[in-house]
């Protein structure tokens, strides 16, 4: 990752559980449904900018680079993971679904998408705030040109927290989503924090072209 990117890591004190099967899940709830996973992003649809830095994400394997150290104090078992990338843009992704030690349901999705220009790259981004359905939490400063956070509370059988932060440089947009079910709502600063700190490992492992 170029070294205007950076941010701050969190010391994870406990290995976080990763043993793959395991409990019958109930059908994950799913990650917020945005206009850009279904925007084609085709250049030539505005007046392209130039790009600073040129990165590219369509190869890289966000299931194996994704450390959840950060998640150790969660204790979250990984049932299930999921590489597929959102169709019709250069991206990697993964999903993460995941148990709590009292078997309510968790789930974890970073993306990395990588438009040809800053253009679609921002169009991508915008269309993640028009369209999200989540609740805008602000801007985030410190992680890449601009970049803001979203959140939700629900009750599907259970108190289901989420966190959702979305940031954009040069052409590079990445997205990390992070859901704890449970008896009572994770705090939105838990889970502030431990996305963040996703979010910028994600954004350094990202190959420029």
């Amino acid at each position: 990752m170029p070294d205007s990117l950076h941010g701050r890591g969190l010391v994870a004190a406990v290995v976080v559980l990763l043993a793959l099967g395991g409990c019958d899940a109930d059908p994950p709830l799913a990650a917020p449904t945005t206009a850009a996973e279904t925007s084609t992003g085709v250049p030539g649809t505005t007046s392209p900018s130039p790009v600073g830095r040129s990165y590219t994400a369509a190869e890289l394997d966000l299931c194996a680079r994704t450390d959840l150290a950060v998640l150790a104090d969660l204790a979250l078992t990984v049932t299930r993971t999921d590489p597929k990338p959102p169709a019709g843009r250069p991206a990697a992704a993964c999903l993460f679904e995941m148990r709590t030690e009292t078997g309510h349901q968790a789930n974890l999705r970073v993306e990395a998408s990588t438009p040809v220009t800053v253009d679609e790259a921002r169009q991508l981004y915008q269309g993640t705030q028009q369209a999200t359905g989540m609740t805008p939490a602000g801007p985030v400063a410190g992680v890449g040109d601009e970049a803001e956070a979203f959140t939700k509370r629900s009750t599907p059988g259970f108190k289901y927290a989420e966190y959702m932060v979305h940031a954009r440089t040069d052409n590079l947009v990445v997205k990390v989503w992070l859901a704890v079910g449970g008896e009572s709502y994770l705090p939105t600063a838990k889970l502030a924090a431990m996305s963040l700190e996703i979010l910028t490992a994600t954004q350094a492992a990202v190959p420029t072209a």
